[in-house]
């Protein structure tokens, strides 16, 4: 079945930017080894749920998931143990990932919070959300239902190393939360709603907590959003100065956004930012912009335009991949053109024959070898294997050391207390009273 158009983990840009969907159309979607790995966490971490086994069993037989493709097109895992499939066994394999040790202990965190819950469990639950989004015969899949103690559990595993998310707000968990209440209201009780967030490789667990009036309250706000979507495709699927009324760019809106480089608002909105200024985009733009970063300014404007550095910079990424796509096309972008880029490290064609090759020449060891001694995070994952025992652990974490992390900006909302520093006029003595005593 294909992916539902309005679907949870975009609700954060159709429901905020409902001629998105409009833009987006006919885009397809895009898969990175980032996304896959996530794909194949995921695989592995609702195999523990479902079997009762822990991640590190599949770690220690160094156990591989395999991302394939069925001859009718759906995509499924499997270990690389399982022969045959239930789509059969003709198939090709799309990717492979080894369940290291790392994998293992990130996914075995988030399998223990949801074994915490307790109650009726459900794993890779799909969930119909048509009637919510109003978009026929939709199904979204939550990670995990759990109903425990009154309390209605959807817990999310994201498994990339990128941007923090915080289950307080989040579109996406309340739609599932949503459905599922639609799901099990019937054969469970339930006065609450508890969405977590686990992103086990950067060290972020976020929960909020939600009434059932609150849930319902949020249930027409996915309507309103639904109707405005069905809105900007009636009229302005064909009429772009219809279409910019229903395009309202945001960070959040924006950041997966798969039409963000042709955006128009969007465009406009940077412009405007950067230029602080009428622009003419009839004529250069360059030349416009010139010396918009040295205007004189006081905090609260730089304050205001620092909060939409990320939304530039990533309509600046936008525009350097859509124009790469261009010219990889063969068509022509006015003023450039593709070149070889700057080539990769030499290596050795035959590492073996290299180094037979060396010995013939009589060289010495440490003249051959590049040796240095292992790090911290290297110490740590043998000591997690068993290769250095637990008595022998705790002697080499006396003699690491980490220095603390450099101060950098970030917003005012994030959690981390803010560091104390001094104004610069206040490291200056004041010595003019001083002065003027003497004169006295």
């Amino acid at each position: 079945m294909a992916h539902a158009k309005l679907s949870p983990s975009s609700a954060d840009r159709w429901m905020v930017c409902p001629g998105s969907t409009v833009l987006e159309a006919g885009k397809p979607d895009t898969s990175s080894t980032f996304s896959d790995e996530g794909t194949a966490a995921h695989f592995l971490a609702a195999t523990c749920l479902e079997t009762g086994n822990n991640a590190k069993d599949y770690a220690a037989g160094m156990y591989v998931i395999q991302l394939c493709e069925g001859v009718d097109g759906k995509r499924f895992e499997k270990f690389n143990t399982e022969a045959v499939t239930a789509n059969g066994e003709h198939f090709k394999v799309l990717s492979e990932f080894t369940v290291d040790y790392d994998m293992a202990e990130f996914v075995q965190a988030y399998v223990d919070r949801c074994r915490a819950v307790g109650g009726e469990q459900f794993y890779e639950q799909r969930l119909a959300i048509g009637h919510i989004t109003g978009e026929d015969g939709a199904h979204g899949t939550s990670d995990f239902v759990g109903i425990a103690d009154g309390e209605l559990v959807i817990r999310d595993l994201k498994y990339g190393r990128g941007v923090k998310v915080d289950a307080d707000g989040n579109r996406q968990l309340r739609i599932y939360a949503l459905a599922a209440m639609d799901e099990f209201g019937l054969l469970y009780d339930f006065d609450r709603v508890r969405i977590a967030i686990d992103q086990p490789r950067i060290g972020n667990v976020s929960e909020a907590v939600y009434t059932v009036e609150e849930m319902e309250a949020f249930r027409e706000e996915v309507g309103t959003a639904a109707a405005m979507v069905e809105m900007a495709q009636k009229f302005g699927a064909n009429d772009p100065d219809k279409l910019i009324v229903y395009l309202q760019p945001g960070d959040k809106a924006c950041t997966f956004c798969k039409a963000k480089a042709e955006c128009p608002k969007l465009r406009n909105h940077v412009l405007t930012l950067v230029a602080d200024d009428f622009i003419d985009e009839s004529k250069p733009i360059a030349p416009q912009l010139e010396g918009c970063a040295n205007r004189t300014m006081d905090n609260a404007l730089l304050g205001n335009l620092l909060q939409s550095v990320d939304l530039i910079e990533d309509f600046c990424k936008a525009i350097r991949a859509k124009a790469e796509a261009e010219l990889f096309a063969g068509r022509e972008v006015p003023g450039y053109k593709l070149v070889e880029g700057r080539r990769g490290a030499r290596k050795w064609a035959n590492a073996e024959e290299a180094e037979q090759t060396l010995k013939s020449m009589r060289l010495k060891v440490e003249e051959m070898y590049d040796l240095s001694l292992i790090t911290p995070t290297t110490a740590e994952k043998l000591a997690k294997a068993g290769t250095i025992g637990p008595r022998q652990w705790p002697k080499l974490q006396e003699i690491i050391t980490q220095p603390e992390g450099k101060p950098s900006v970030a917003p005012a909302s994030d959690k981390r207390p803010a560091l104390k520093i001094a104004a610069v006029e206040d490291e200056f003595a004041d010595e003019t009273a001083d002065s003027i005593d003497d004169l006295i």
